[in-house]
């Protein structure tokens, strides 16, 4: 048996949610054309365009051709209707109503949080992952995920997200999740904060970022400050270098900077943080067959020296003082 669904939408993460999915595209009364359940129909809007409509109880009693003031819906999806509402009547056949439900608290909430819109698929792709996840903690059973502390590093603000999903799921469905699962729920929302490239993408991009760090450490023989402004900035570069990565977006792989004088700068100051970002790109091209170019090395080089000025050093790294 599970919690209560009623008290969900205001009170599930201690906040009111304030729905702003509603397109203007989707004004008026909405005729519906196909119910899925008792909270997400296939609706066409006054210009005959398809939408699918999610609100708590909308569908309720509602048959083809009937009328549903908008003012009731709470999110309209516009987008790729035909092949969502396919895929949305083969969960909602197998999928009790609260999971949907449970997602789309967990989603807005994530939403306030990061102060991100996160793509539609993720309402699929999370209430599937959800079923599934309390299915098999009811069953004792549990997935191992070997980069639940990298997703933790790299992702901090999904992963708490995650982290309060986790203690919501439990208390809705009566189950006790792994907290292994916030990696996965903070992936399906890195996924969703991406426009939906997919869950491996985000993943490499995870292991990527974890190797460069490893890198860093290994190098100088230190700890990072991840309290620095430093560390904080060096994190968005390698998630920006990351995406570059995986989508083979290195535009320039020259070997030769075209800012040379920067290049001659970064040689002659800065010998140890070039090389350890001539190491991070050795690594990553041979890894992920994409050549990185010198001037991303300079980038990477100059971030490197930042982090490791400010980090407490146990003894000189492989190139000596910086």
């Amino acid at each position: 048996m599970t919690g209560d669904t009623e008290s969900w939408p205001l009170a599930a993460f201690g906040v009111v949610f304030f729905w702003t999915g509603r397109s203007k595209d989707c004004m008026g009364m909405l005729q519906v054309a196909k119910v899925l359940n008792n909270n997400i129909a296939v609706v066409v809007d006054a210009r005959g365009s398809d939408c699918i409509a999610m609100g708590r109880g909308i569908a309720f009693g509602r048959k083809r051709g009937d009328l549903i003031d908008e003012d009731s819906v709470e999110r309209l999806f516009t987008q790729h209707v035909a092949e969502l509402s396919g895929k949305l009547g083969q969960l909602v056949s197998s999928i009790p109503e609260e999971y949907f439900e449970a997602t789309r608290a967990i989603v807005e909430h994530a939403k306030l949080r990061l102060g991100r819109n996160l793509d539609d698929g993720v309402y699929l792709a999370l209430t599937d992952h959800i079923h599934f996840a309390v299915k098999r903690a009811l069953a004792g059973q549990a997935l191992d995920n070997r980069l639940n502390y990298e997703i933790g590093m790299v992702y901090p603000d999904e992963f708490e997200c995650a982290q309060t999903a986790i203690s919501f799921i439990d208390r809705t469905f009566h189950v006790t999740l792994p907290q292994e699962e916030a990696g996965f729920i903070a992936m399906h929302l890195v996924n969703a904060e991406m426009g939906g490239m997919g869950i491996q993408t985000a993943t490499t991009m995870a292991k990527i970022i974890r190797g460069a760090l490893d890198i860093v450490k290994e190098y100088f023989d230190i700890d990072l400050d991840e309290a620095t402004i430093a560390y904080y900035r060096f994190m968005v570069h390698l998630k920006f270098f990351a995406q570059r990565v995986v989508m083979s977006d290195m535009s320039d792989a020259a070997t030769e900077s075209r800012d040379r004088q920067l290049q001659i700068t970064v040689m002659q100051q800065y010998p140890d943080a070039y090389e350890c970002a001539k190491e991070i790109a050795l690594r990553t091209a041979r890894s992920y067959g994409c050549p990185v170019p010198e001037d991303e090395c300079l980038y990477l080089a100059l971030h490197i020296e930042r982090v490791v000025h400010g980090s407490p050093r146990q003894h000189a790294g492989r190139g000596g003082d910086v």
